[in-house]
């Protein structure tokens, strides 16, 4: 049976040119760079913006693992699966209430990194590497998920044409690509072009 792709030739330009600009937001962010550092590469010079910060964030939290995976999820389990509507919110609701306190505290230590936290609250290098190693794994399978989504969103917009490990390869090198070059700005400014396609 022959595939069907949901986009047509030009919905299939337009999302080209879509990820051209990604590349080209991440020259713009390689330019906005105010300085050489650490802080301006991970952090954005620690000056995102509340707007910016709110749709990267949203961008984050309903990406292509949300949105393919959890809608599948849903109808398998059916009403049952209502329940993680819960975990939304309570990540949502953890923000609230440790992000402010830990922002003052990122500011006041210059800390860049979860595991710059760590180290300075309990003085554990031991506890730090664990806490770090802890987090590579949890970011790398949700990073693994959402690619996962991309080869499939990617394969079923052309109908195959663009086959899965193509378009994962294809897309991660775009990602790779704008983020190298302008750092979180780049990801904050792209994620919020995509947290307003979302909203959209």
């Amino acid at each position: 049976m022959e595939n069907i792709a949901l986009l047509d030739t030009t919905g299939i330009v337009f999302m080209g040119a879509y990820l051209v600009s990604l590349i080209l937001i991440g020259v713009v962010g390689r330019l906005a760079r105010k300085e050489d550092s650490l802080a301006d590469f991970y952090l954005s010079g620690r000056g995102m913006g509340l707007f910016v910060l709110f749709l990267t964030l949203y961008a984050t939290q309903y990406s292509g693992n949300t949105l393919i995976g959890m809608a599948g999820k849903s109808y398998r389990q059916g009403y049952a699966f209502l329940v993680s509507v819960t975990f939304m919110m309570s990540v949502i609701g953890a923000y609230l209430i440790y992000a402010p306190k830990l922002h003052r505290l990122s500011k006041k230590n210059k800390f860049i990194t979860v595991g710059d936290y760590i180290e300075h609250r309990y003085r554990s290098p031991i506890l730090t590497i664990f806490i770090t190693i802890v987090c590579i794994i949890t970011v790398g399978s949700y990073i693994l998920t959402n690619l996962k989504a991309i080869g499939y969103i990617v394969e079923a917009t052309t109908g195959g044409r663009v086959t899965f490990v193509q378009g994962i390869i294809a897309l991660s090198l775009i990602m790779v690509i704008y983020e190298t070059l302008g750092g979180m700005r780049s990801v904050a400014w792209t994620d919020a072009i995509q947290g307003i396609l979302l909203i959209a």
